[in-house]
């Protein structure tokens, strides 16, 4: 059964659309997402489990540079159930024993952990699942290993270990070239965390979950530490206060010396999904508009106040994502439907057809339309 898909409330209507529209769909259907996953190159049918590759099959999020960013937020918590259940599925799975390891990689974001899958080209042959997370809360990290064991299959956590600085480096230039970065705030909280989330599943779970830090804070002379009696190695770059100390510092280095724009930054220290607080209005290219006089008195009528970007060419930008909002909708269910067998079609034809002349005139008494 589908986990619930939480909504965030969010102050921009075009974002609480889009993530309204996307969850629904996944709640209708969230079969025909995972499919659609397992047809993506980079999931290895499936196997590889990420979140942020699930939000690739969502039209409104993958338009371009600027939706990635701008619905990173919306279209997570849907991600990130769809990933649960297709991980779920997969320990379910009992058509290939030799399958009996699932690994759950994880580290800060930006540490490279995507690409440690994709440049590999290939998920080992005794690998079931190779699942994409943070395990730096205890409840989720316990959650996620005890899933696995519980299926009856061996687990294994691999971490990607770097400094915080070159993360950032990475998630800036992921931001640039792809629109979704990474706030720095949930950047310290994992990689400060981490150590603490992954003993208490050692307290939990002891041997029954093996250890491996690619530990690469030397990027080009990586060490490879198998156990947890290195868990400490993760303490190593401070804890979550200190970690964002050094992120902070570095960004606003990049920040005084013209290497990072506005949008980066902005999106860096997490203003995006704070807009409401702040006061902000972020119109679909990226710029952030203080609400002015005319603005304040408009605040009487919600809809005005927030649909009433600050240019004609943003409010046409607005207007074509309603306009295609609309669109991903019914295209998800054409998609659908042309998904299906011809012959399971045909089948379904002749039984309504079969039917109608056996009831031809109580169809209207026995089948009126529902409330």
């Amino acid at each position: 059964m589908l986990e619930p898909i939480q909504r965030r409330v969010f102050p921009e209507p075009d974002r609480a659309e889009v993530q309204e529209i996307v969850a629904r769909a996944v709640e209708r259907d969230p079969d025909f997402f995972i499919e659609r996953y397992r047809g993506l190159e980079q999931s290895f049918q499936g196997r590889y489990v990420c979140s942020d590759l699930f939000k690739e099959i969502f039209e409104p999020y993958r338009v371009s540079k600027e939706t990635r960013n701008r619905y990173n937020t919306p279209v997570h918590n849907a991600a990130a159930v769809l990933a649960s259940e297709a991980l779920r599925r997969l320990i379910a799975e009992r058509d290939e024993p030799e399958r009996d390891t699932v690994v759950l990689i994880t580290g800060i974001p930006g540490a490279g952990k995507s690409s440690a899958v994709l440049k590999g080209g290939a998920i080992p042959v005794h690998v079931r699942a190779l699942y994409e997370g943070q395990l730096a809360k205890p409840e989720t990290a316990l959650a996620k290993v005890q899933q696995v064991l519980d299926g009856g299959l061996k687990a294994a956590i691999y971490v990607i270990h770097v400094q915080p600085e070159w993360a950032l480096e990475q998630t800036l230039r992921r931001f640039d070239e792809l629109g979704r970065g990474a706030s720095i705030e949930t950047m310290a909280s994992i990689q400060g965390g981490l150590a603490h989330g992954l003993r208490r599943v050692y307290e939990r779970c002891g041997a029954a979950v093996t250890l491996r830090i690619v530990d690469r804070r030397v990027f080009h002379s990586p060490k490879v530490l198998d156990g947890w009696e290195h868990v400490s190695v993760l303490e190593s770059e401070g804890d979550q206060e200190h970690v964002r100390a050094r992120l902070t510092a570095a960004l606003e280095r990049g920040r005084s010396s013209g290497r990072i724009a506005d949008s980066a930054y902005t999106q860096a220290l997490g203003l995006d999904d704070r807009s409401q607080e702040q006061g902000l209005f972020r119109a679909p290219g990226g710029r952030h508009e203080e609400p002015g006089h005319e603005r304040s008195r408009a605040s009487q009528d919600r809809q005005e106040t927030v649909l009433t970007p600050p240019s004609a060419s943003a409010m046409t930008a607005a207007e074509r994502l309603r306009v295609r909002s609309d669109e991903v909708a019914a295209r998800l269910a054409a998609e659908r439907e042309q998904a299906r067998p011809a012959q399971e079609k045909e089948l379904e034809r002749q039984q309504q057809l079969e039917q109608e002349k056996q009831q031809p005139l109580d169809h209207d008494k026995d089948h009126g339309l529902e409330p």
